[in-house]
């Protein structure tokens, strides 16, 4: 028999944050609307790992939370009679970080994610007071380490770093240890009877995935959905703030909504540290918290969200429908379709500097990277928004962050308040017409070699990591052949869009194109992918909600 142990702290069935009481009254209410089930001693509510978990409201007796690990298990909390269960994750379909398990004969009320969001969607106040706790719940759960996944690697492993950017940037909590410096690495292992030279090891629950790549650890635990030759309304290409506005008007409106992304939700701007500028948001906001708000949106209202799914071409469909091919052979068919799959961030053009990708050199500081690089000198490459947000974040523990910038300063690219917080700040120095002329290390990123663009001196800095924030290129790879895009490679709409000729010309005379429609009728362009975006999230969110817009325009004629 697995060994249990209990967890310390363990939370208070008092707590009126974690475990509000239901009255009699609501608990009937919700009788009303979902299935009564029994569950004896022992019997699984849901498992940990599960996606789209159901819903639970306790109408008697009680329930452990257990997250499992190798070789043994963690009661973390538990619940009884009045008290609702169930994980974020019935929300937003990531999977559940613990299993709930019956300790004695329960009697329970189950919905299903679409039962319960319709229920909710009837009585607000309801609905408020659910997501509210079941997000407390999750954020003292992750704060506890409680269904965490345990990434342990060396820092200059280029895979565990691609592993980590996969599991953080979809919003999977997991925290990792490096064996070179974390003394619970080294134990942990020991434990596992693992050697440190078989690392990266990904723990998940009662699994070890051992020298995992990003795509075994996509197909571990579920991030593709299975979507093959279905239909949709609306499908949307790119989770960016773009995407997901799409995807949430679209799902709200009642549109059967898709939003295949190739990576992970929040595009660039699920990378930043901090957004300022964002209306509504007056102390800021990160990417990580947008994002997770913004799919939780989403899935609330139905929409399929699809990480690490590519498209890989654009095709005329059946019934003047368009063809989605994705990169794991599976297709689907679209009667409206958006392009809302951003930028990428351009490589420094050095010889052999990709092999430090992941190793010390990136192109987003995510929140992990401040502590990380606590103590060491970094160098940010860039002079816009995106280097300005990377530089304060790091500066909060890294010994000190060149920013290297080719013009004569920042204010002609950064937004005047993150300048003046860029300048104000000691541990920064803003390294104006220099330009990064060489990266060195062995394994890792361990100096850099700087130009003085007006003189061609050089330096070379010793620095632990390397930042590039140096613009980008549109993604636009599925799109070629069908649809038209100017000479930087930017897809074409609205008037643009009008004005082709050739091959590839809006071909309908009955009406010219929507702001946001592309040459091709029924496929739209929202955020920087687009020819002349704003290139700011509200700009892209404000693309995503007018997209949906026309395409109720051109469904309903």
């Amino acid at each position: 028999m697995t060994p249990r142990i209990r967890a310390e702290p363990f939370p208070d069935l008092g707590d009126p944050v974690l475990y509000p009481r239901l009255t009699d009254e609501k608990v009937a209410w919700f009788a009303e609307h979902g299935e009564r089930r029994t569950f004896a001693p022992g019997e699984v509510l849901y498992a940990q790992g599960q996606r789209d978990a159901p819903f639970f409201v306790i109408a008697s007796g009680r329930v452990e939370f257990i997250d499992r690990h190798p070789g043994k298990e963690v009661l973390i909390a538990e619940a009884d009679g009045g008290v609702f269960i169930g994980d974020i994750a019935t929300f937003t379909g990531e999977p559940a970080i613990v299993s709930a398990v019956a300790s004695e004969p329960t009697e329970a009320i189950a919905f299903a994610r679409t039962g319960l969001r319709e229920m909710l969607a009837a009585k607000p106040e309801m609905g408020e007071l659910v997501l509210g706790t079941l997000l407390a719940r999750r954020a003292w759960h992750e704060g506890a380490g409680h269904g965490v996944l345990r990434l342990i690697a060396d820092r200059g492993s280029r895979r565990a770093f691609e592993v980590r950017d996969l599991l953080e940037r979809n919003l999977l909590p997991v925290r990792f240890h490096d064996v070179d410096e974390d003394p619970q690495a080294v134990k942990i292992l020991d434990w596992l009877g693992i050697p440190p030279a078989e690392t990266p090891v990904l723990i998940r629950s009662d699994r070890i995935l051992r020298n995992p790549s990003a795509a075994q650890v996509a197909r571990e635990l579920g991030l593709r959905a299975d979507v093959d030759g279905q239909r949709f309304d609306l499908v949307v290409l790119g989770a960016g703030p773009a995407g997901l506005a799409a995807a949430v008007y679209g799902g709200s409106e009642g549109l059967r909504t898709l939003v295949a992304e190739a990576w992970a939700p929040g595009g660039q701007a699920g990378t930043s540290s901090r957004i300022e500028n964002y209306l509504g948001f007056p102390s800021g906001v990160s990417g990580a918290e947008l994002t997770r708000a913004a799919t939780l949106q989403a899935r609330r209202f139905d929409a399929v969200l699809s990480s690490f799914h590519r498209a890989v071409e654009l095709a005329d469909g059946p019934e003047g429908l368009v063809r989605v091919d994705l990169d794991d052979g599976q297709y689907v068919l679209a009667r409206a379709l958006v392009m809302a799959t951003g930028a990428r961030w351009r490589e420094l053009d050095l010889p052999d500097v990709a092999r430090y990708r992941g190793a010390g050199l990136y192109h987003a500081a995510m929140p992990a990277d401040a502590e990380r690089y606590r103590d060491r000198d970094v160098v940010v490459v860039g002079g816009g928004n995106s280097a300005g947000q990377a530089a304060m974040h790091l500066a909060r523990h890294a010994r000190s962050v060149r920013v290297a910038v080719r013009g004569a300063g920042l204010s002609q690219t950064m937004s005047r308040y993150l300048v003046d917080r860029v300048e104000r700040n000691p541990r920064i120095e803003v390294m104006t017409r220099t330009e990064v002329a060489g990266v060195h290390g062995a394994r890792r990123v361990e100096a850099v070699t700087l130009r003085d663009g007006a003189s061609g001196a050089e330096e070379r800095v010793p620095v632990a990591a390397v930042f590039v924030m140096i613009g980008a290129e549109p993604c636009t790879e599925a799109a070629s052949g069908i649809l038209r895009m100017d000479a930087a490679g930017y897809l074409l709409c609205g008037p643009g869009a009008a004005a082709c000729d050739g091959r590839l010309h809006w071909p309908l005379e009955e009406r010219p194109p929507h702001l946001l429609e592309t040459v091709r009728p029924g496929v739209f362009a929202a955020g920087d992918v687009r020819a002349g975006a704003s290139n700011r999230v509200a700009g892209a969110v404000g693309d995503g909600a007018l997209t949906v817009r026309f395409v109720h325009e051109l469904l309903a004629a």
